[in-house]
């Protein structure tokens, strides 16, 4: 089996196939050895990571939500510490964005939807995610999102892992303010701006040669307008896209204001948007 394990069992779980590797380790698919209930291993390979490795074991054993993959089991085999969690049939976002070079708009706002209650979900417990980018989200048949890997995410509770004066996170999908290590919630609402303009068009906003090009387009806040890469794009889209990649983060909308504009089935997402910017500037 790839993944380089000599063994086959964790806990109660039986390794059955590779999927591949991260930053921390290996994960593979699993079942339980009674139930035959699926499962997703992961197994941390890096001694150095074991503090962090933990703390996203804490942070995704407190959560629980219909968009959110489920933590089963946290044991230590043989000396390495495997995270046991819920087995999410389907392909990441990422592939499922190449394999169709960017999702009908409906879907795309559907996604977001799910997205965005499990954001708020988790910022209500003080817990900021650090790293939403749509390889961490599979997609359903039924067509639904599921968030995964909290390898850095923040807690009240979670202890400095990171050297003073190093940025963490994936560069593409970071919010100005991260460079400056200054990540809060509004972060993440970033990012969910990042993921949507991302879906809608078949390419991320900020993009470039290097770290250091995409770096600079983030805080310079130079990104191609949605609507010249689809021109058919709604207004509504276009103006949440707007208000989230803004570069301040007090301007930002939050989760919870984005939430209620996608789920207020009584207007459309434009007179939303008006009516909050009407009480906001009000």
């Amino acid at each position: 089996m790839r993944g380089g394990r000599s063994h086959k069992t964790i806990g109660k779980y039986a390794l059955t196939k590779w999927l591949g590797s991260g930053g921390m380790g290996d994960v593979y698919k699993a079942e339980h050895i009674a139930t035959r209930q699926p499962a997703a291993v992961k197994i941390l390979s890096r001694a150095d990571q074991a503090a962090r490795f933990q703390n996203e074991a804490y942070i995704q054993a407190s959560v629980q939500h219909p968009h959110i993959a489920a933590l089963y089991d946290y044991v230590v085999e043989e000396k390495h510490p495997c995270i046991v969690m819920e087995y999410v049939e389907g392909p990441t976002l990422e592939k499922l964005i190449a394999r169709h070079r960017r999702l009908p708009e409906d879907f795309a706002l559907r996604l977001l939807k799910q997205l965005v209650s499990a954001v708020v979900h988790l910022h209500e417990r003080d817990i900021i995610h650090r790293d939403l980018k749509s390889c961490n989200v599979k997609v359903t048949s039924e067509g639904n999102a599921k968030l995964l890997d909290f390898g850095i995410a923040k807690a009240a509770y979670t202890p400095r892992l990171t050297r003073e004066g190093y940025v963490i996170g994936t560069t593409y999908s970071m919010a100005p303010e991260q460079f400056q290590n200054q990540v809060g919630k509004e972060s993440d609402c970033w990012a969910l701006g990042v993921l949507l303009y991302e879906m809608l068009t078949g390419y991320r906003p900020f993009d470039g040669k290097s770290e250091t090009e995409i770096r600079i387009r983030i805080e310079r806040g130079e990104y191609m307008a949605p609507d010249l890469l689809i021109p058919d794009l709604s207004r509504a889209s276009r103006r949440i896209i707007r208000k989230l990649l803004i570069h301040n983060p007090k301007n930002r909308l939050s989760a919870p204001q984005l939430l209620a504009l996608l789920q207020n089935p009584k207007t459309s997402p434009l007179e939303r948007i008006t009516s909050w910017l009407s009480e906001l500037v009000g």
